[in-house]
């Protein structure tokens, strides 16, 4: 019973993978066809991904349910979405994203999120 439990938390986690790198990848691909709307240019990748996690985290730290993750280190995000990715934090969602983030997209998102911390900014 618990395999086949396990079994279908896996698949259901695969199957927001799938969702959230359609949504990213239709999300970037509205900026390359439409860039009049879009961000500037120079946006980076990090900085396009982190826009999709403050969709959910609340910037201002006041939120119960989902923690806010603009004050956190680099190594620290990378760290919790290692965990998220191996099923170490118990968390369907973020299993799901992080598992349709590449280790230079997690990287990429964690060194914006610390640098707009560093500079006192929120993503």
């Amino acid at each position: 019973m618990k395999r086949e439990r396990a079994a279908a938390v896996l698949s259901r986690a695969k199957g927001l993978a799938a969702e959230i790198r359609w949504f990213l990848g239709i999300s970037l691909s509205a900026t390359l066809l439409f860039p009049e709307s879009a961000a500037p240019a120079d946006v980076s990748q990090g900085a396009q991904i982190a826009a999709t996690c403050a969709s959910c985290h609340d910037q201002t730290g006041g939120g119960q349910a989902i923690p806010p993750i603009a004050a956190l280190d680099e190594q620290a995000i990378v760290k919790a979405m290692l965990a998220f990715r191996a099923s170490e934090s118990p968390s369907l969602v973020m299993h799901a994203v992080a598992l349709s983030l590449s280790d230079d997209e997690v990287a990429a998102t964690a060194r914006f999120l610390a640098d707009r911390a560093n500079a006192g900014r929120q993503p």
